[in-house]
């Protein structure tokens, strides 16, 4: 896609203002952080981006022609359980179903939480009072990017790994329907110049882009190039620009925070210092208008420490 036809699209988008780049600072953003890798890879003038990435994971075992975004919200199924929020969910023509999402931090339980957000969509599937119904799965791929973690005992050379049920004893694949692909992000170390894969490409701007100061030259795919131009901080919304700015404020203030107390040995209290900070730049973030839940995901706080005594 061309970029004066990218631009179209995107202005065509409701709600989508867009301010001048005049005097703009030529970098680009984190593709990691929530909203971002929203923007890039889960918005309608994004899916040819989404799909050149999932058939770059997926090298060959199955080939997506075109895919529509699903809802990133399924409710508890009854009234005590808690719902879940994925990062995005696609579906390809087939039926099959792409549940694509960042965890930036290592998180106890992580394995089950996957788990637990697959089989959600396996769930979902049912037909509601349909007693006919004889349990034909449409396949579900959960697609994980570790940005600073990685998962415990595996290779250290190794970076990428498929994984799906299967019988001890033989190896054999069990229930070829449901596949786990996570990528170690921190073990990716490849220079421009190694790249081979359609996936090393991927892999090296999704983690050097928000690096770079000028515009990558000899993409090689117009999706790499699309994936470029909806990462340029330029070519942001004013809106987008301000959750920007709130978003790196928040990081900068509390390595800040943290810098402070290491530095003069203050033990007593800082987790409560830090908490009350955080508390802060939470409603500060709702105040300029970012959604309840990115700002539970940025802060790692719940709605209810949030909003407590507001």
């Amino acid at each position: 896609m061309q970029e004066e036809e990218l631009k179209e699209n995107i202005l065509r988008e409701p709600g989508a203002t867009y301010g001048s780049k005049a005097g703009l600072p030529k970098n680009y953003i984190n593709p990691f952080e929530d909203w971002a890798f929203k923007k890039i890879f889960a918005s309608e003038t994004s899916k040819e981006v989404t799909k050149a990435f999932l058939n770059a994971v997926l090298a060959g075992k199955r080939k997506i022609v075109s895919i529509e975004l699903g809802t990133n919200e399924y409710p508890g199924e009854i009234k005590s359980e808690g719902g879940v929020v994925f990062d995005f969910i696609c579906t390809d023509v087939s039926g099959v179903k792409f549940l694509v999402e960042v965890q930036r931090q290592k998180q106890q339980f992580f394995k089950e939480r996957s788990l637990f957000y697959a089989s959600r969509l396996i769930s979902d599937q049912s037909t509601k009072g349909d007693k006919e119904w004889k349990y034909n799965l449409k396949e579900v791929y959960s697609i994980s990017l570790l940005e600073e973690f990685c998962l415990p005992d595996t290779d250290s050379d190794k970076y990428i790994h498929e994984v799906s049920l299967c019988n001890i004893e033989t190896g054999a694949i069990f229930y070829d329907k449901l596949k786990f692909f996570y990528i170690e992000v921190m073990k990716f170390d490849k220079k421009e110049n190694e790249l081979e894969t359609e996936l090393e490409n991927w892999l090296y701007y999704l983690k050097n882009i928000s690096k770079m100061t000028e515009e990558p030259q000899f993409l090689k795919t117009s999706e790499l190039k699309q994936f470029v131009y909806l990462a340029n901080y330029a070519n942001l919304t004013d809106e987008e620009r301000a959750r920007h700015r709130a978003i790196q404020k928040v990081k900068w203030d509390n390595k800040n925070v943290m810098d402070y107390a290491i530095e003069s040995g203050i033990e007593n209290g800082i987790e409560n210092r830090i908490h009350k900070y955080s508390v802060g730049l939470a409603r500060e973030f709702l105040a300029a208008g970012v959604s309840m839940a990115e700002v539970l995901k940025c802060t790692k706080l719940s709605e209810e420490e949030i909003l407590a005594d507001k």
